[in-house]
């Protein structure tokens, strides 16, 4: 025969989610210190800023994209005819052979100038929301192309994701450890 039901005291559960908030912003902050750790870092394209840059490159210098993504630059119109290139294309820095792009690429005296912090500066955890019996602390990231540098993005031609899953990963690498 079972007993008697136990039922909390009213209230009792929400004074409790009171009492782990705290608990529970310090996960959280340990999941901002991990995601920080595995962003990418942003990067950039710089021309040499003469008359002898390319227009295709011209519009591209001071383009911002994270580190594990790849810079759309305007395809040469001899890439396009002769190599079968699109409209755009995609190169992982200047000089990118893996791109295609021959025209882009001859004497290009460009460069890709990095930042280890591009995306791991916008990376915050937010206060503690406690509602009813509920805690709740958010870590997130706000910054340009950070959404495909989590999931990746497809490019034409390239059938690989080119995601790094750095927030789910340092989640993930917290989890493990509790």
């Amino acid at each position: 025969m079972a007993g008697p039901k136990f039922t909390p005291a009213q209230g009792l559960e929400a004074r409790l989610a009171r009492m782990l908030a705290p608990a529970v912003q310090r996960i959280a902050h340990q999941v901002e210190i991990e995601a920080k750790r595995l962003a990418p870092p942003t990067k950039r394209w710089v021309t040499m800023g003469d008359d002898k840059v390319r227009p295709t490159h011209v519009s591209a210098n001071g383009q911002d994209v994270p580190g594990n993504l790849r810079f759309s630059i305007d395809s040469m119109r001899w890439d396009m005819v002769h190599r079968g290139v699109g409209p755009t294309t995609y190169m992982l820095e200047p000089l990118d052979e893996s791109s295609r792009a021959v025209a882009n690429l001859k004497n290009c005296r460009c460069r890709a100038h990095t930042d280890p912090e591009g995306i791991a500066r916008h990376i915050n955890t937010g206060q503690p929301v406690v509602a009813g019996k509920r805690v709740t602390v958010t870590v997130s990231v706000q910054a340009h192309m950070v959404v495909e540098a989590e999931v990746g993005t497809v490019y034409p031609g390239n059938l690989r994701s080119d995601g790094i899953h750095f927030m789910s990963r340092a989640a993930a690498l917290v989890a493990a450890r509790r």
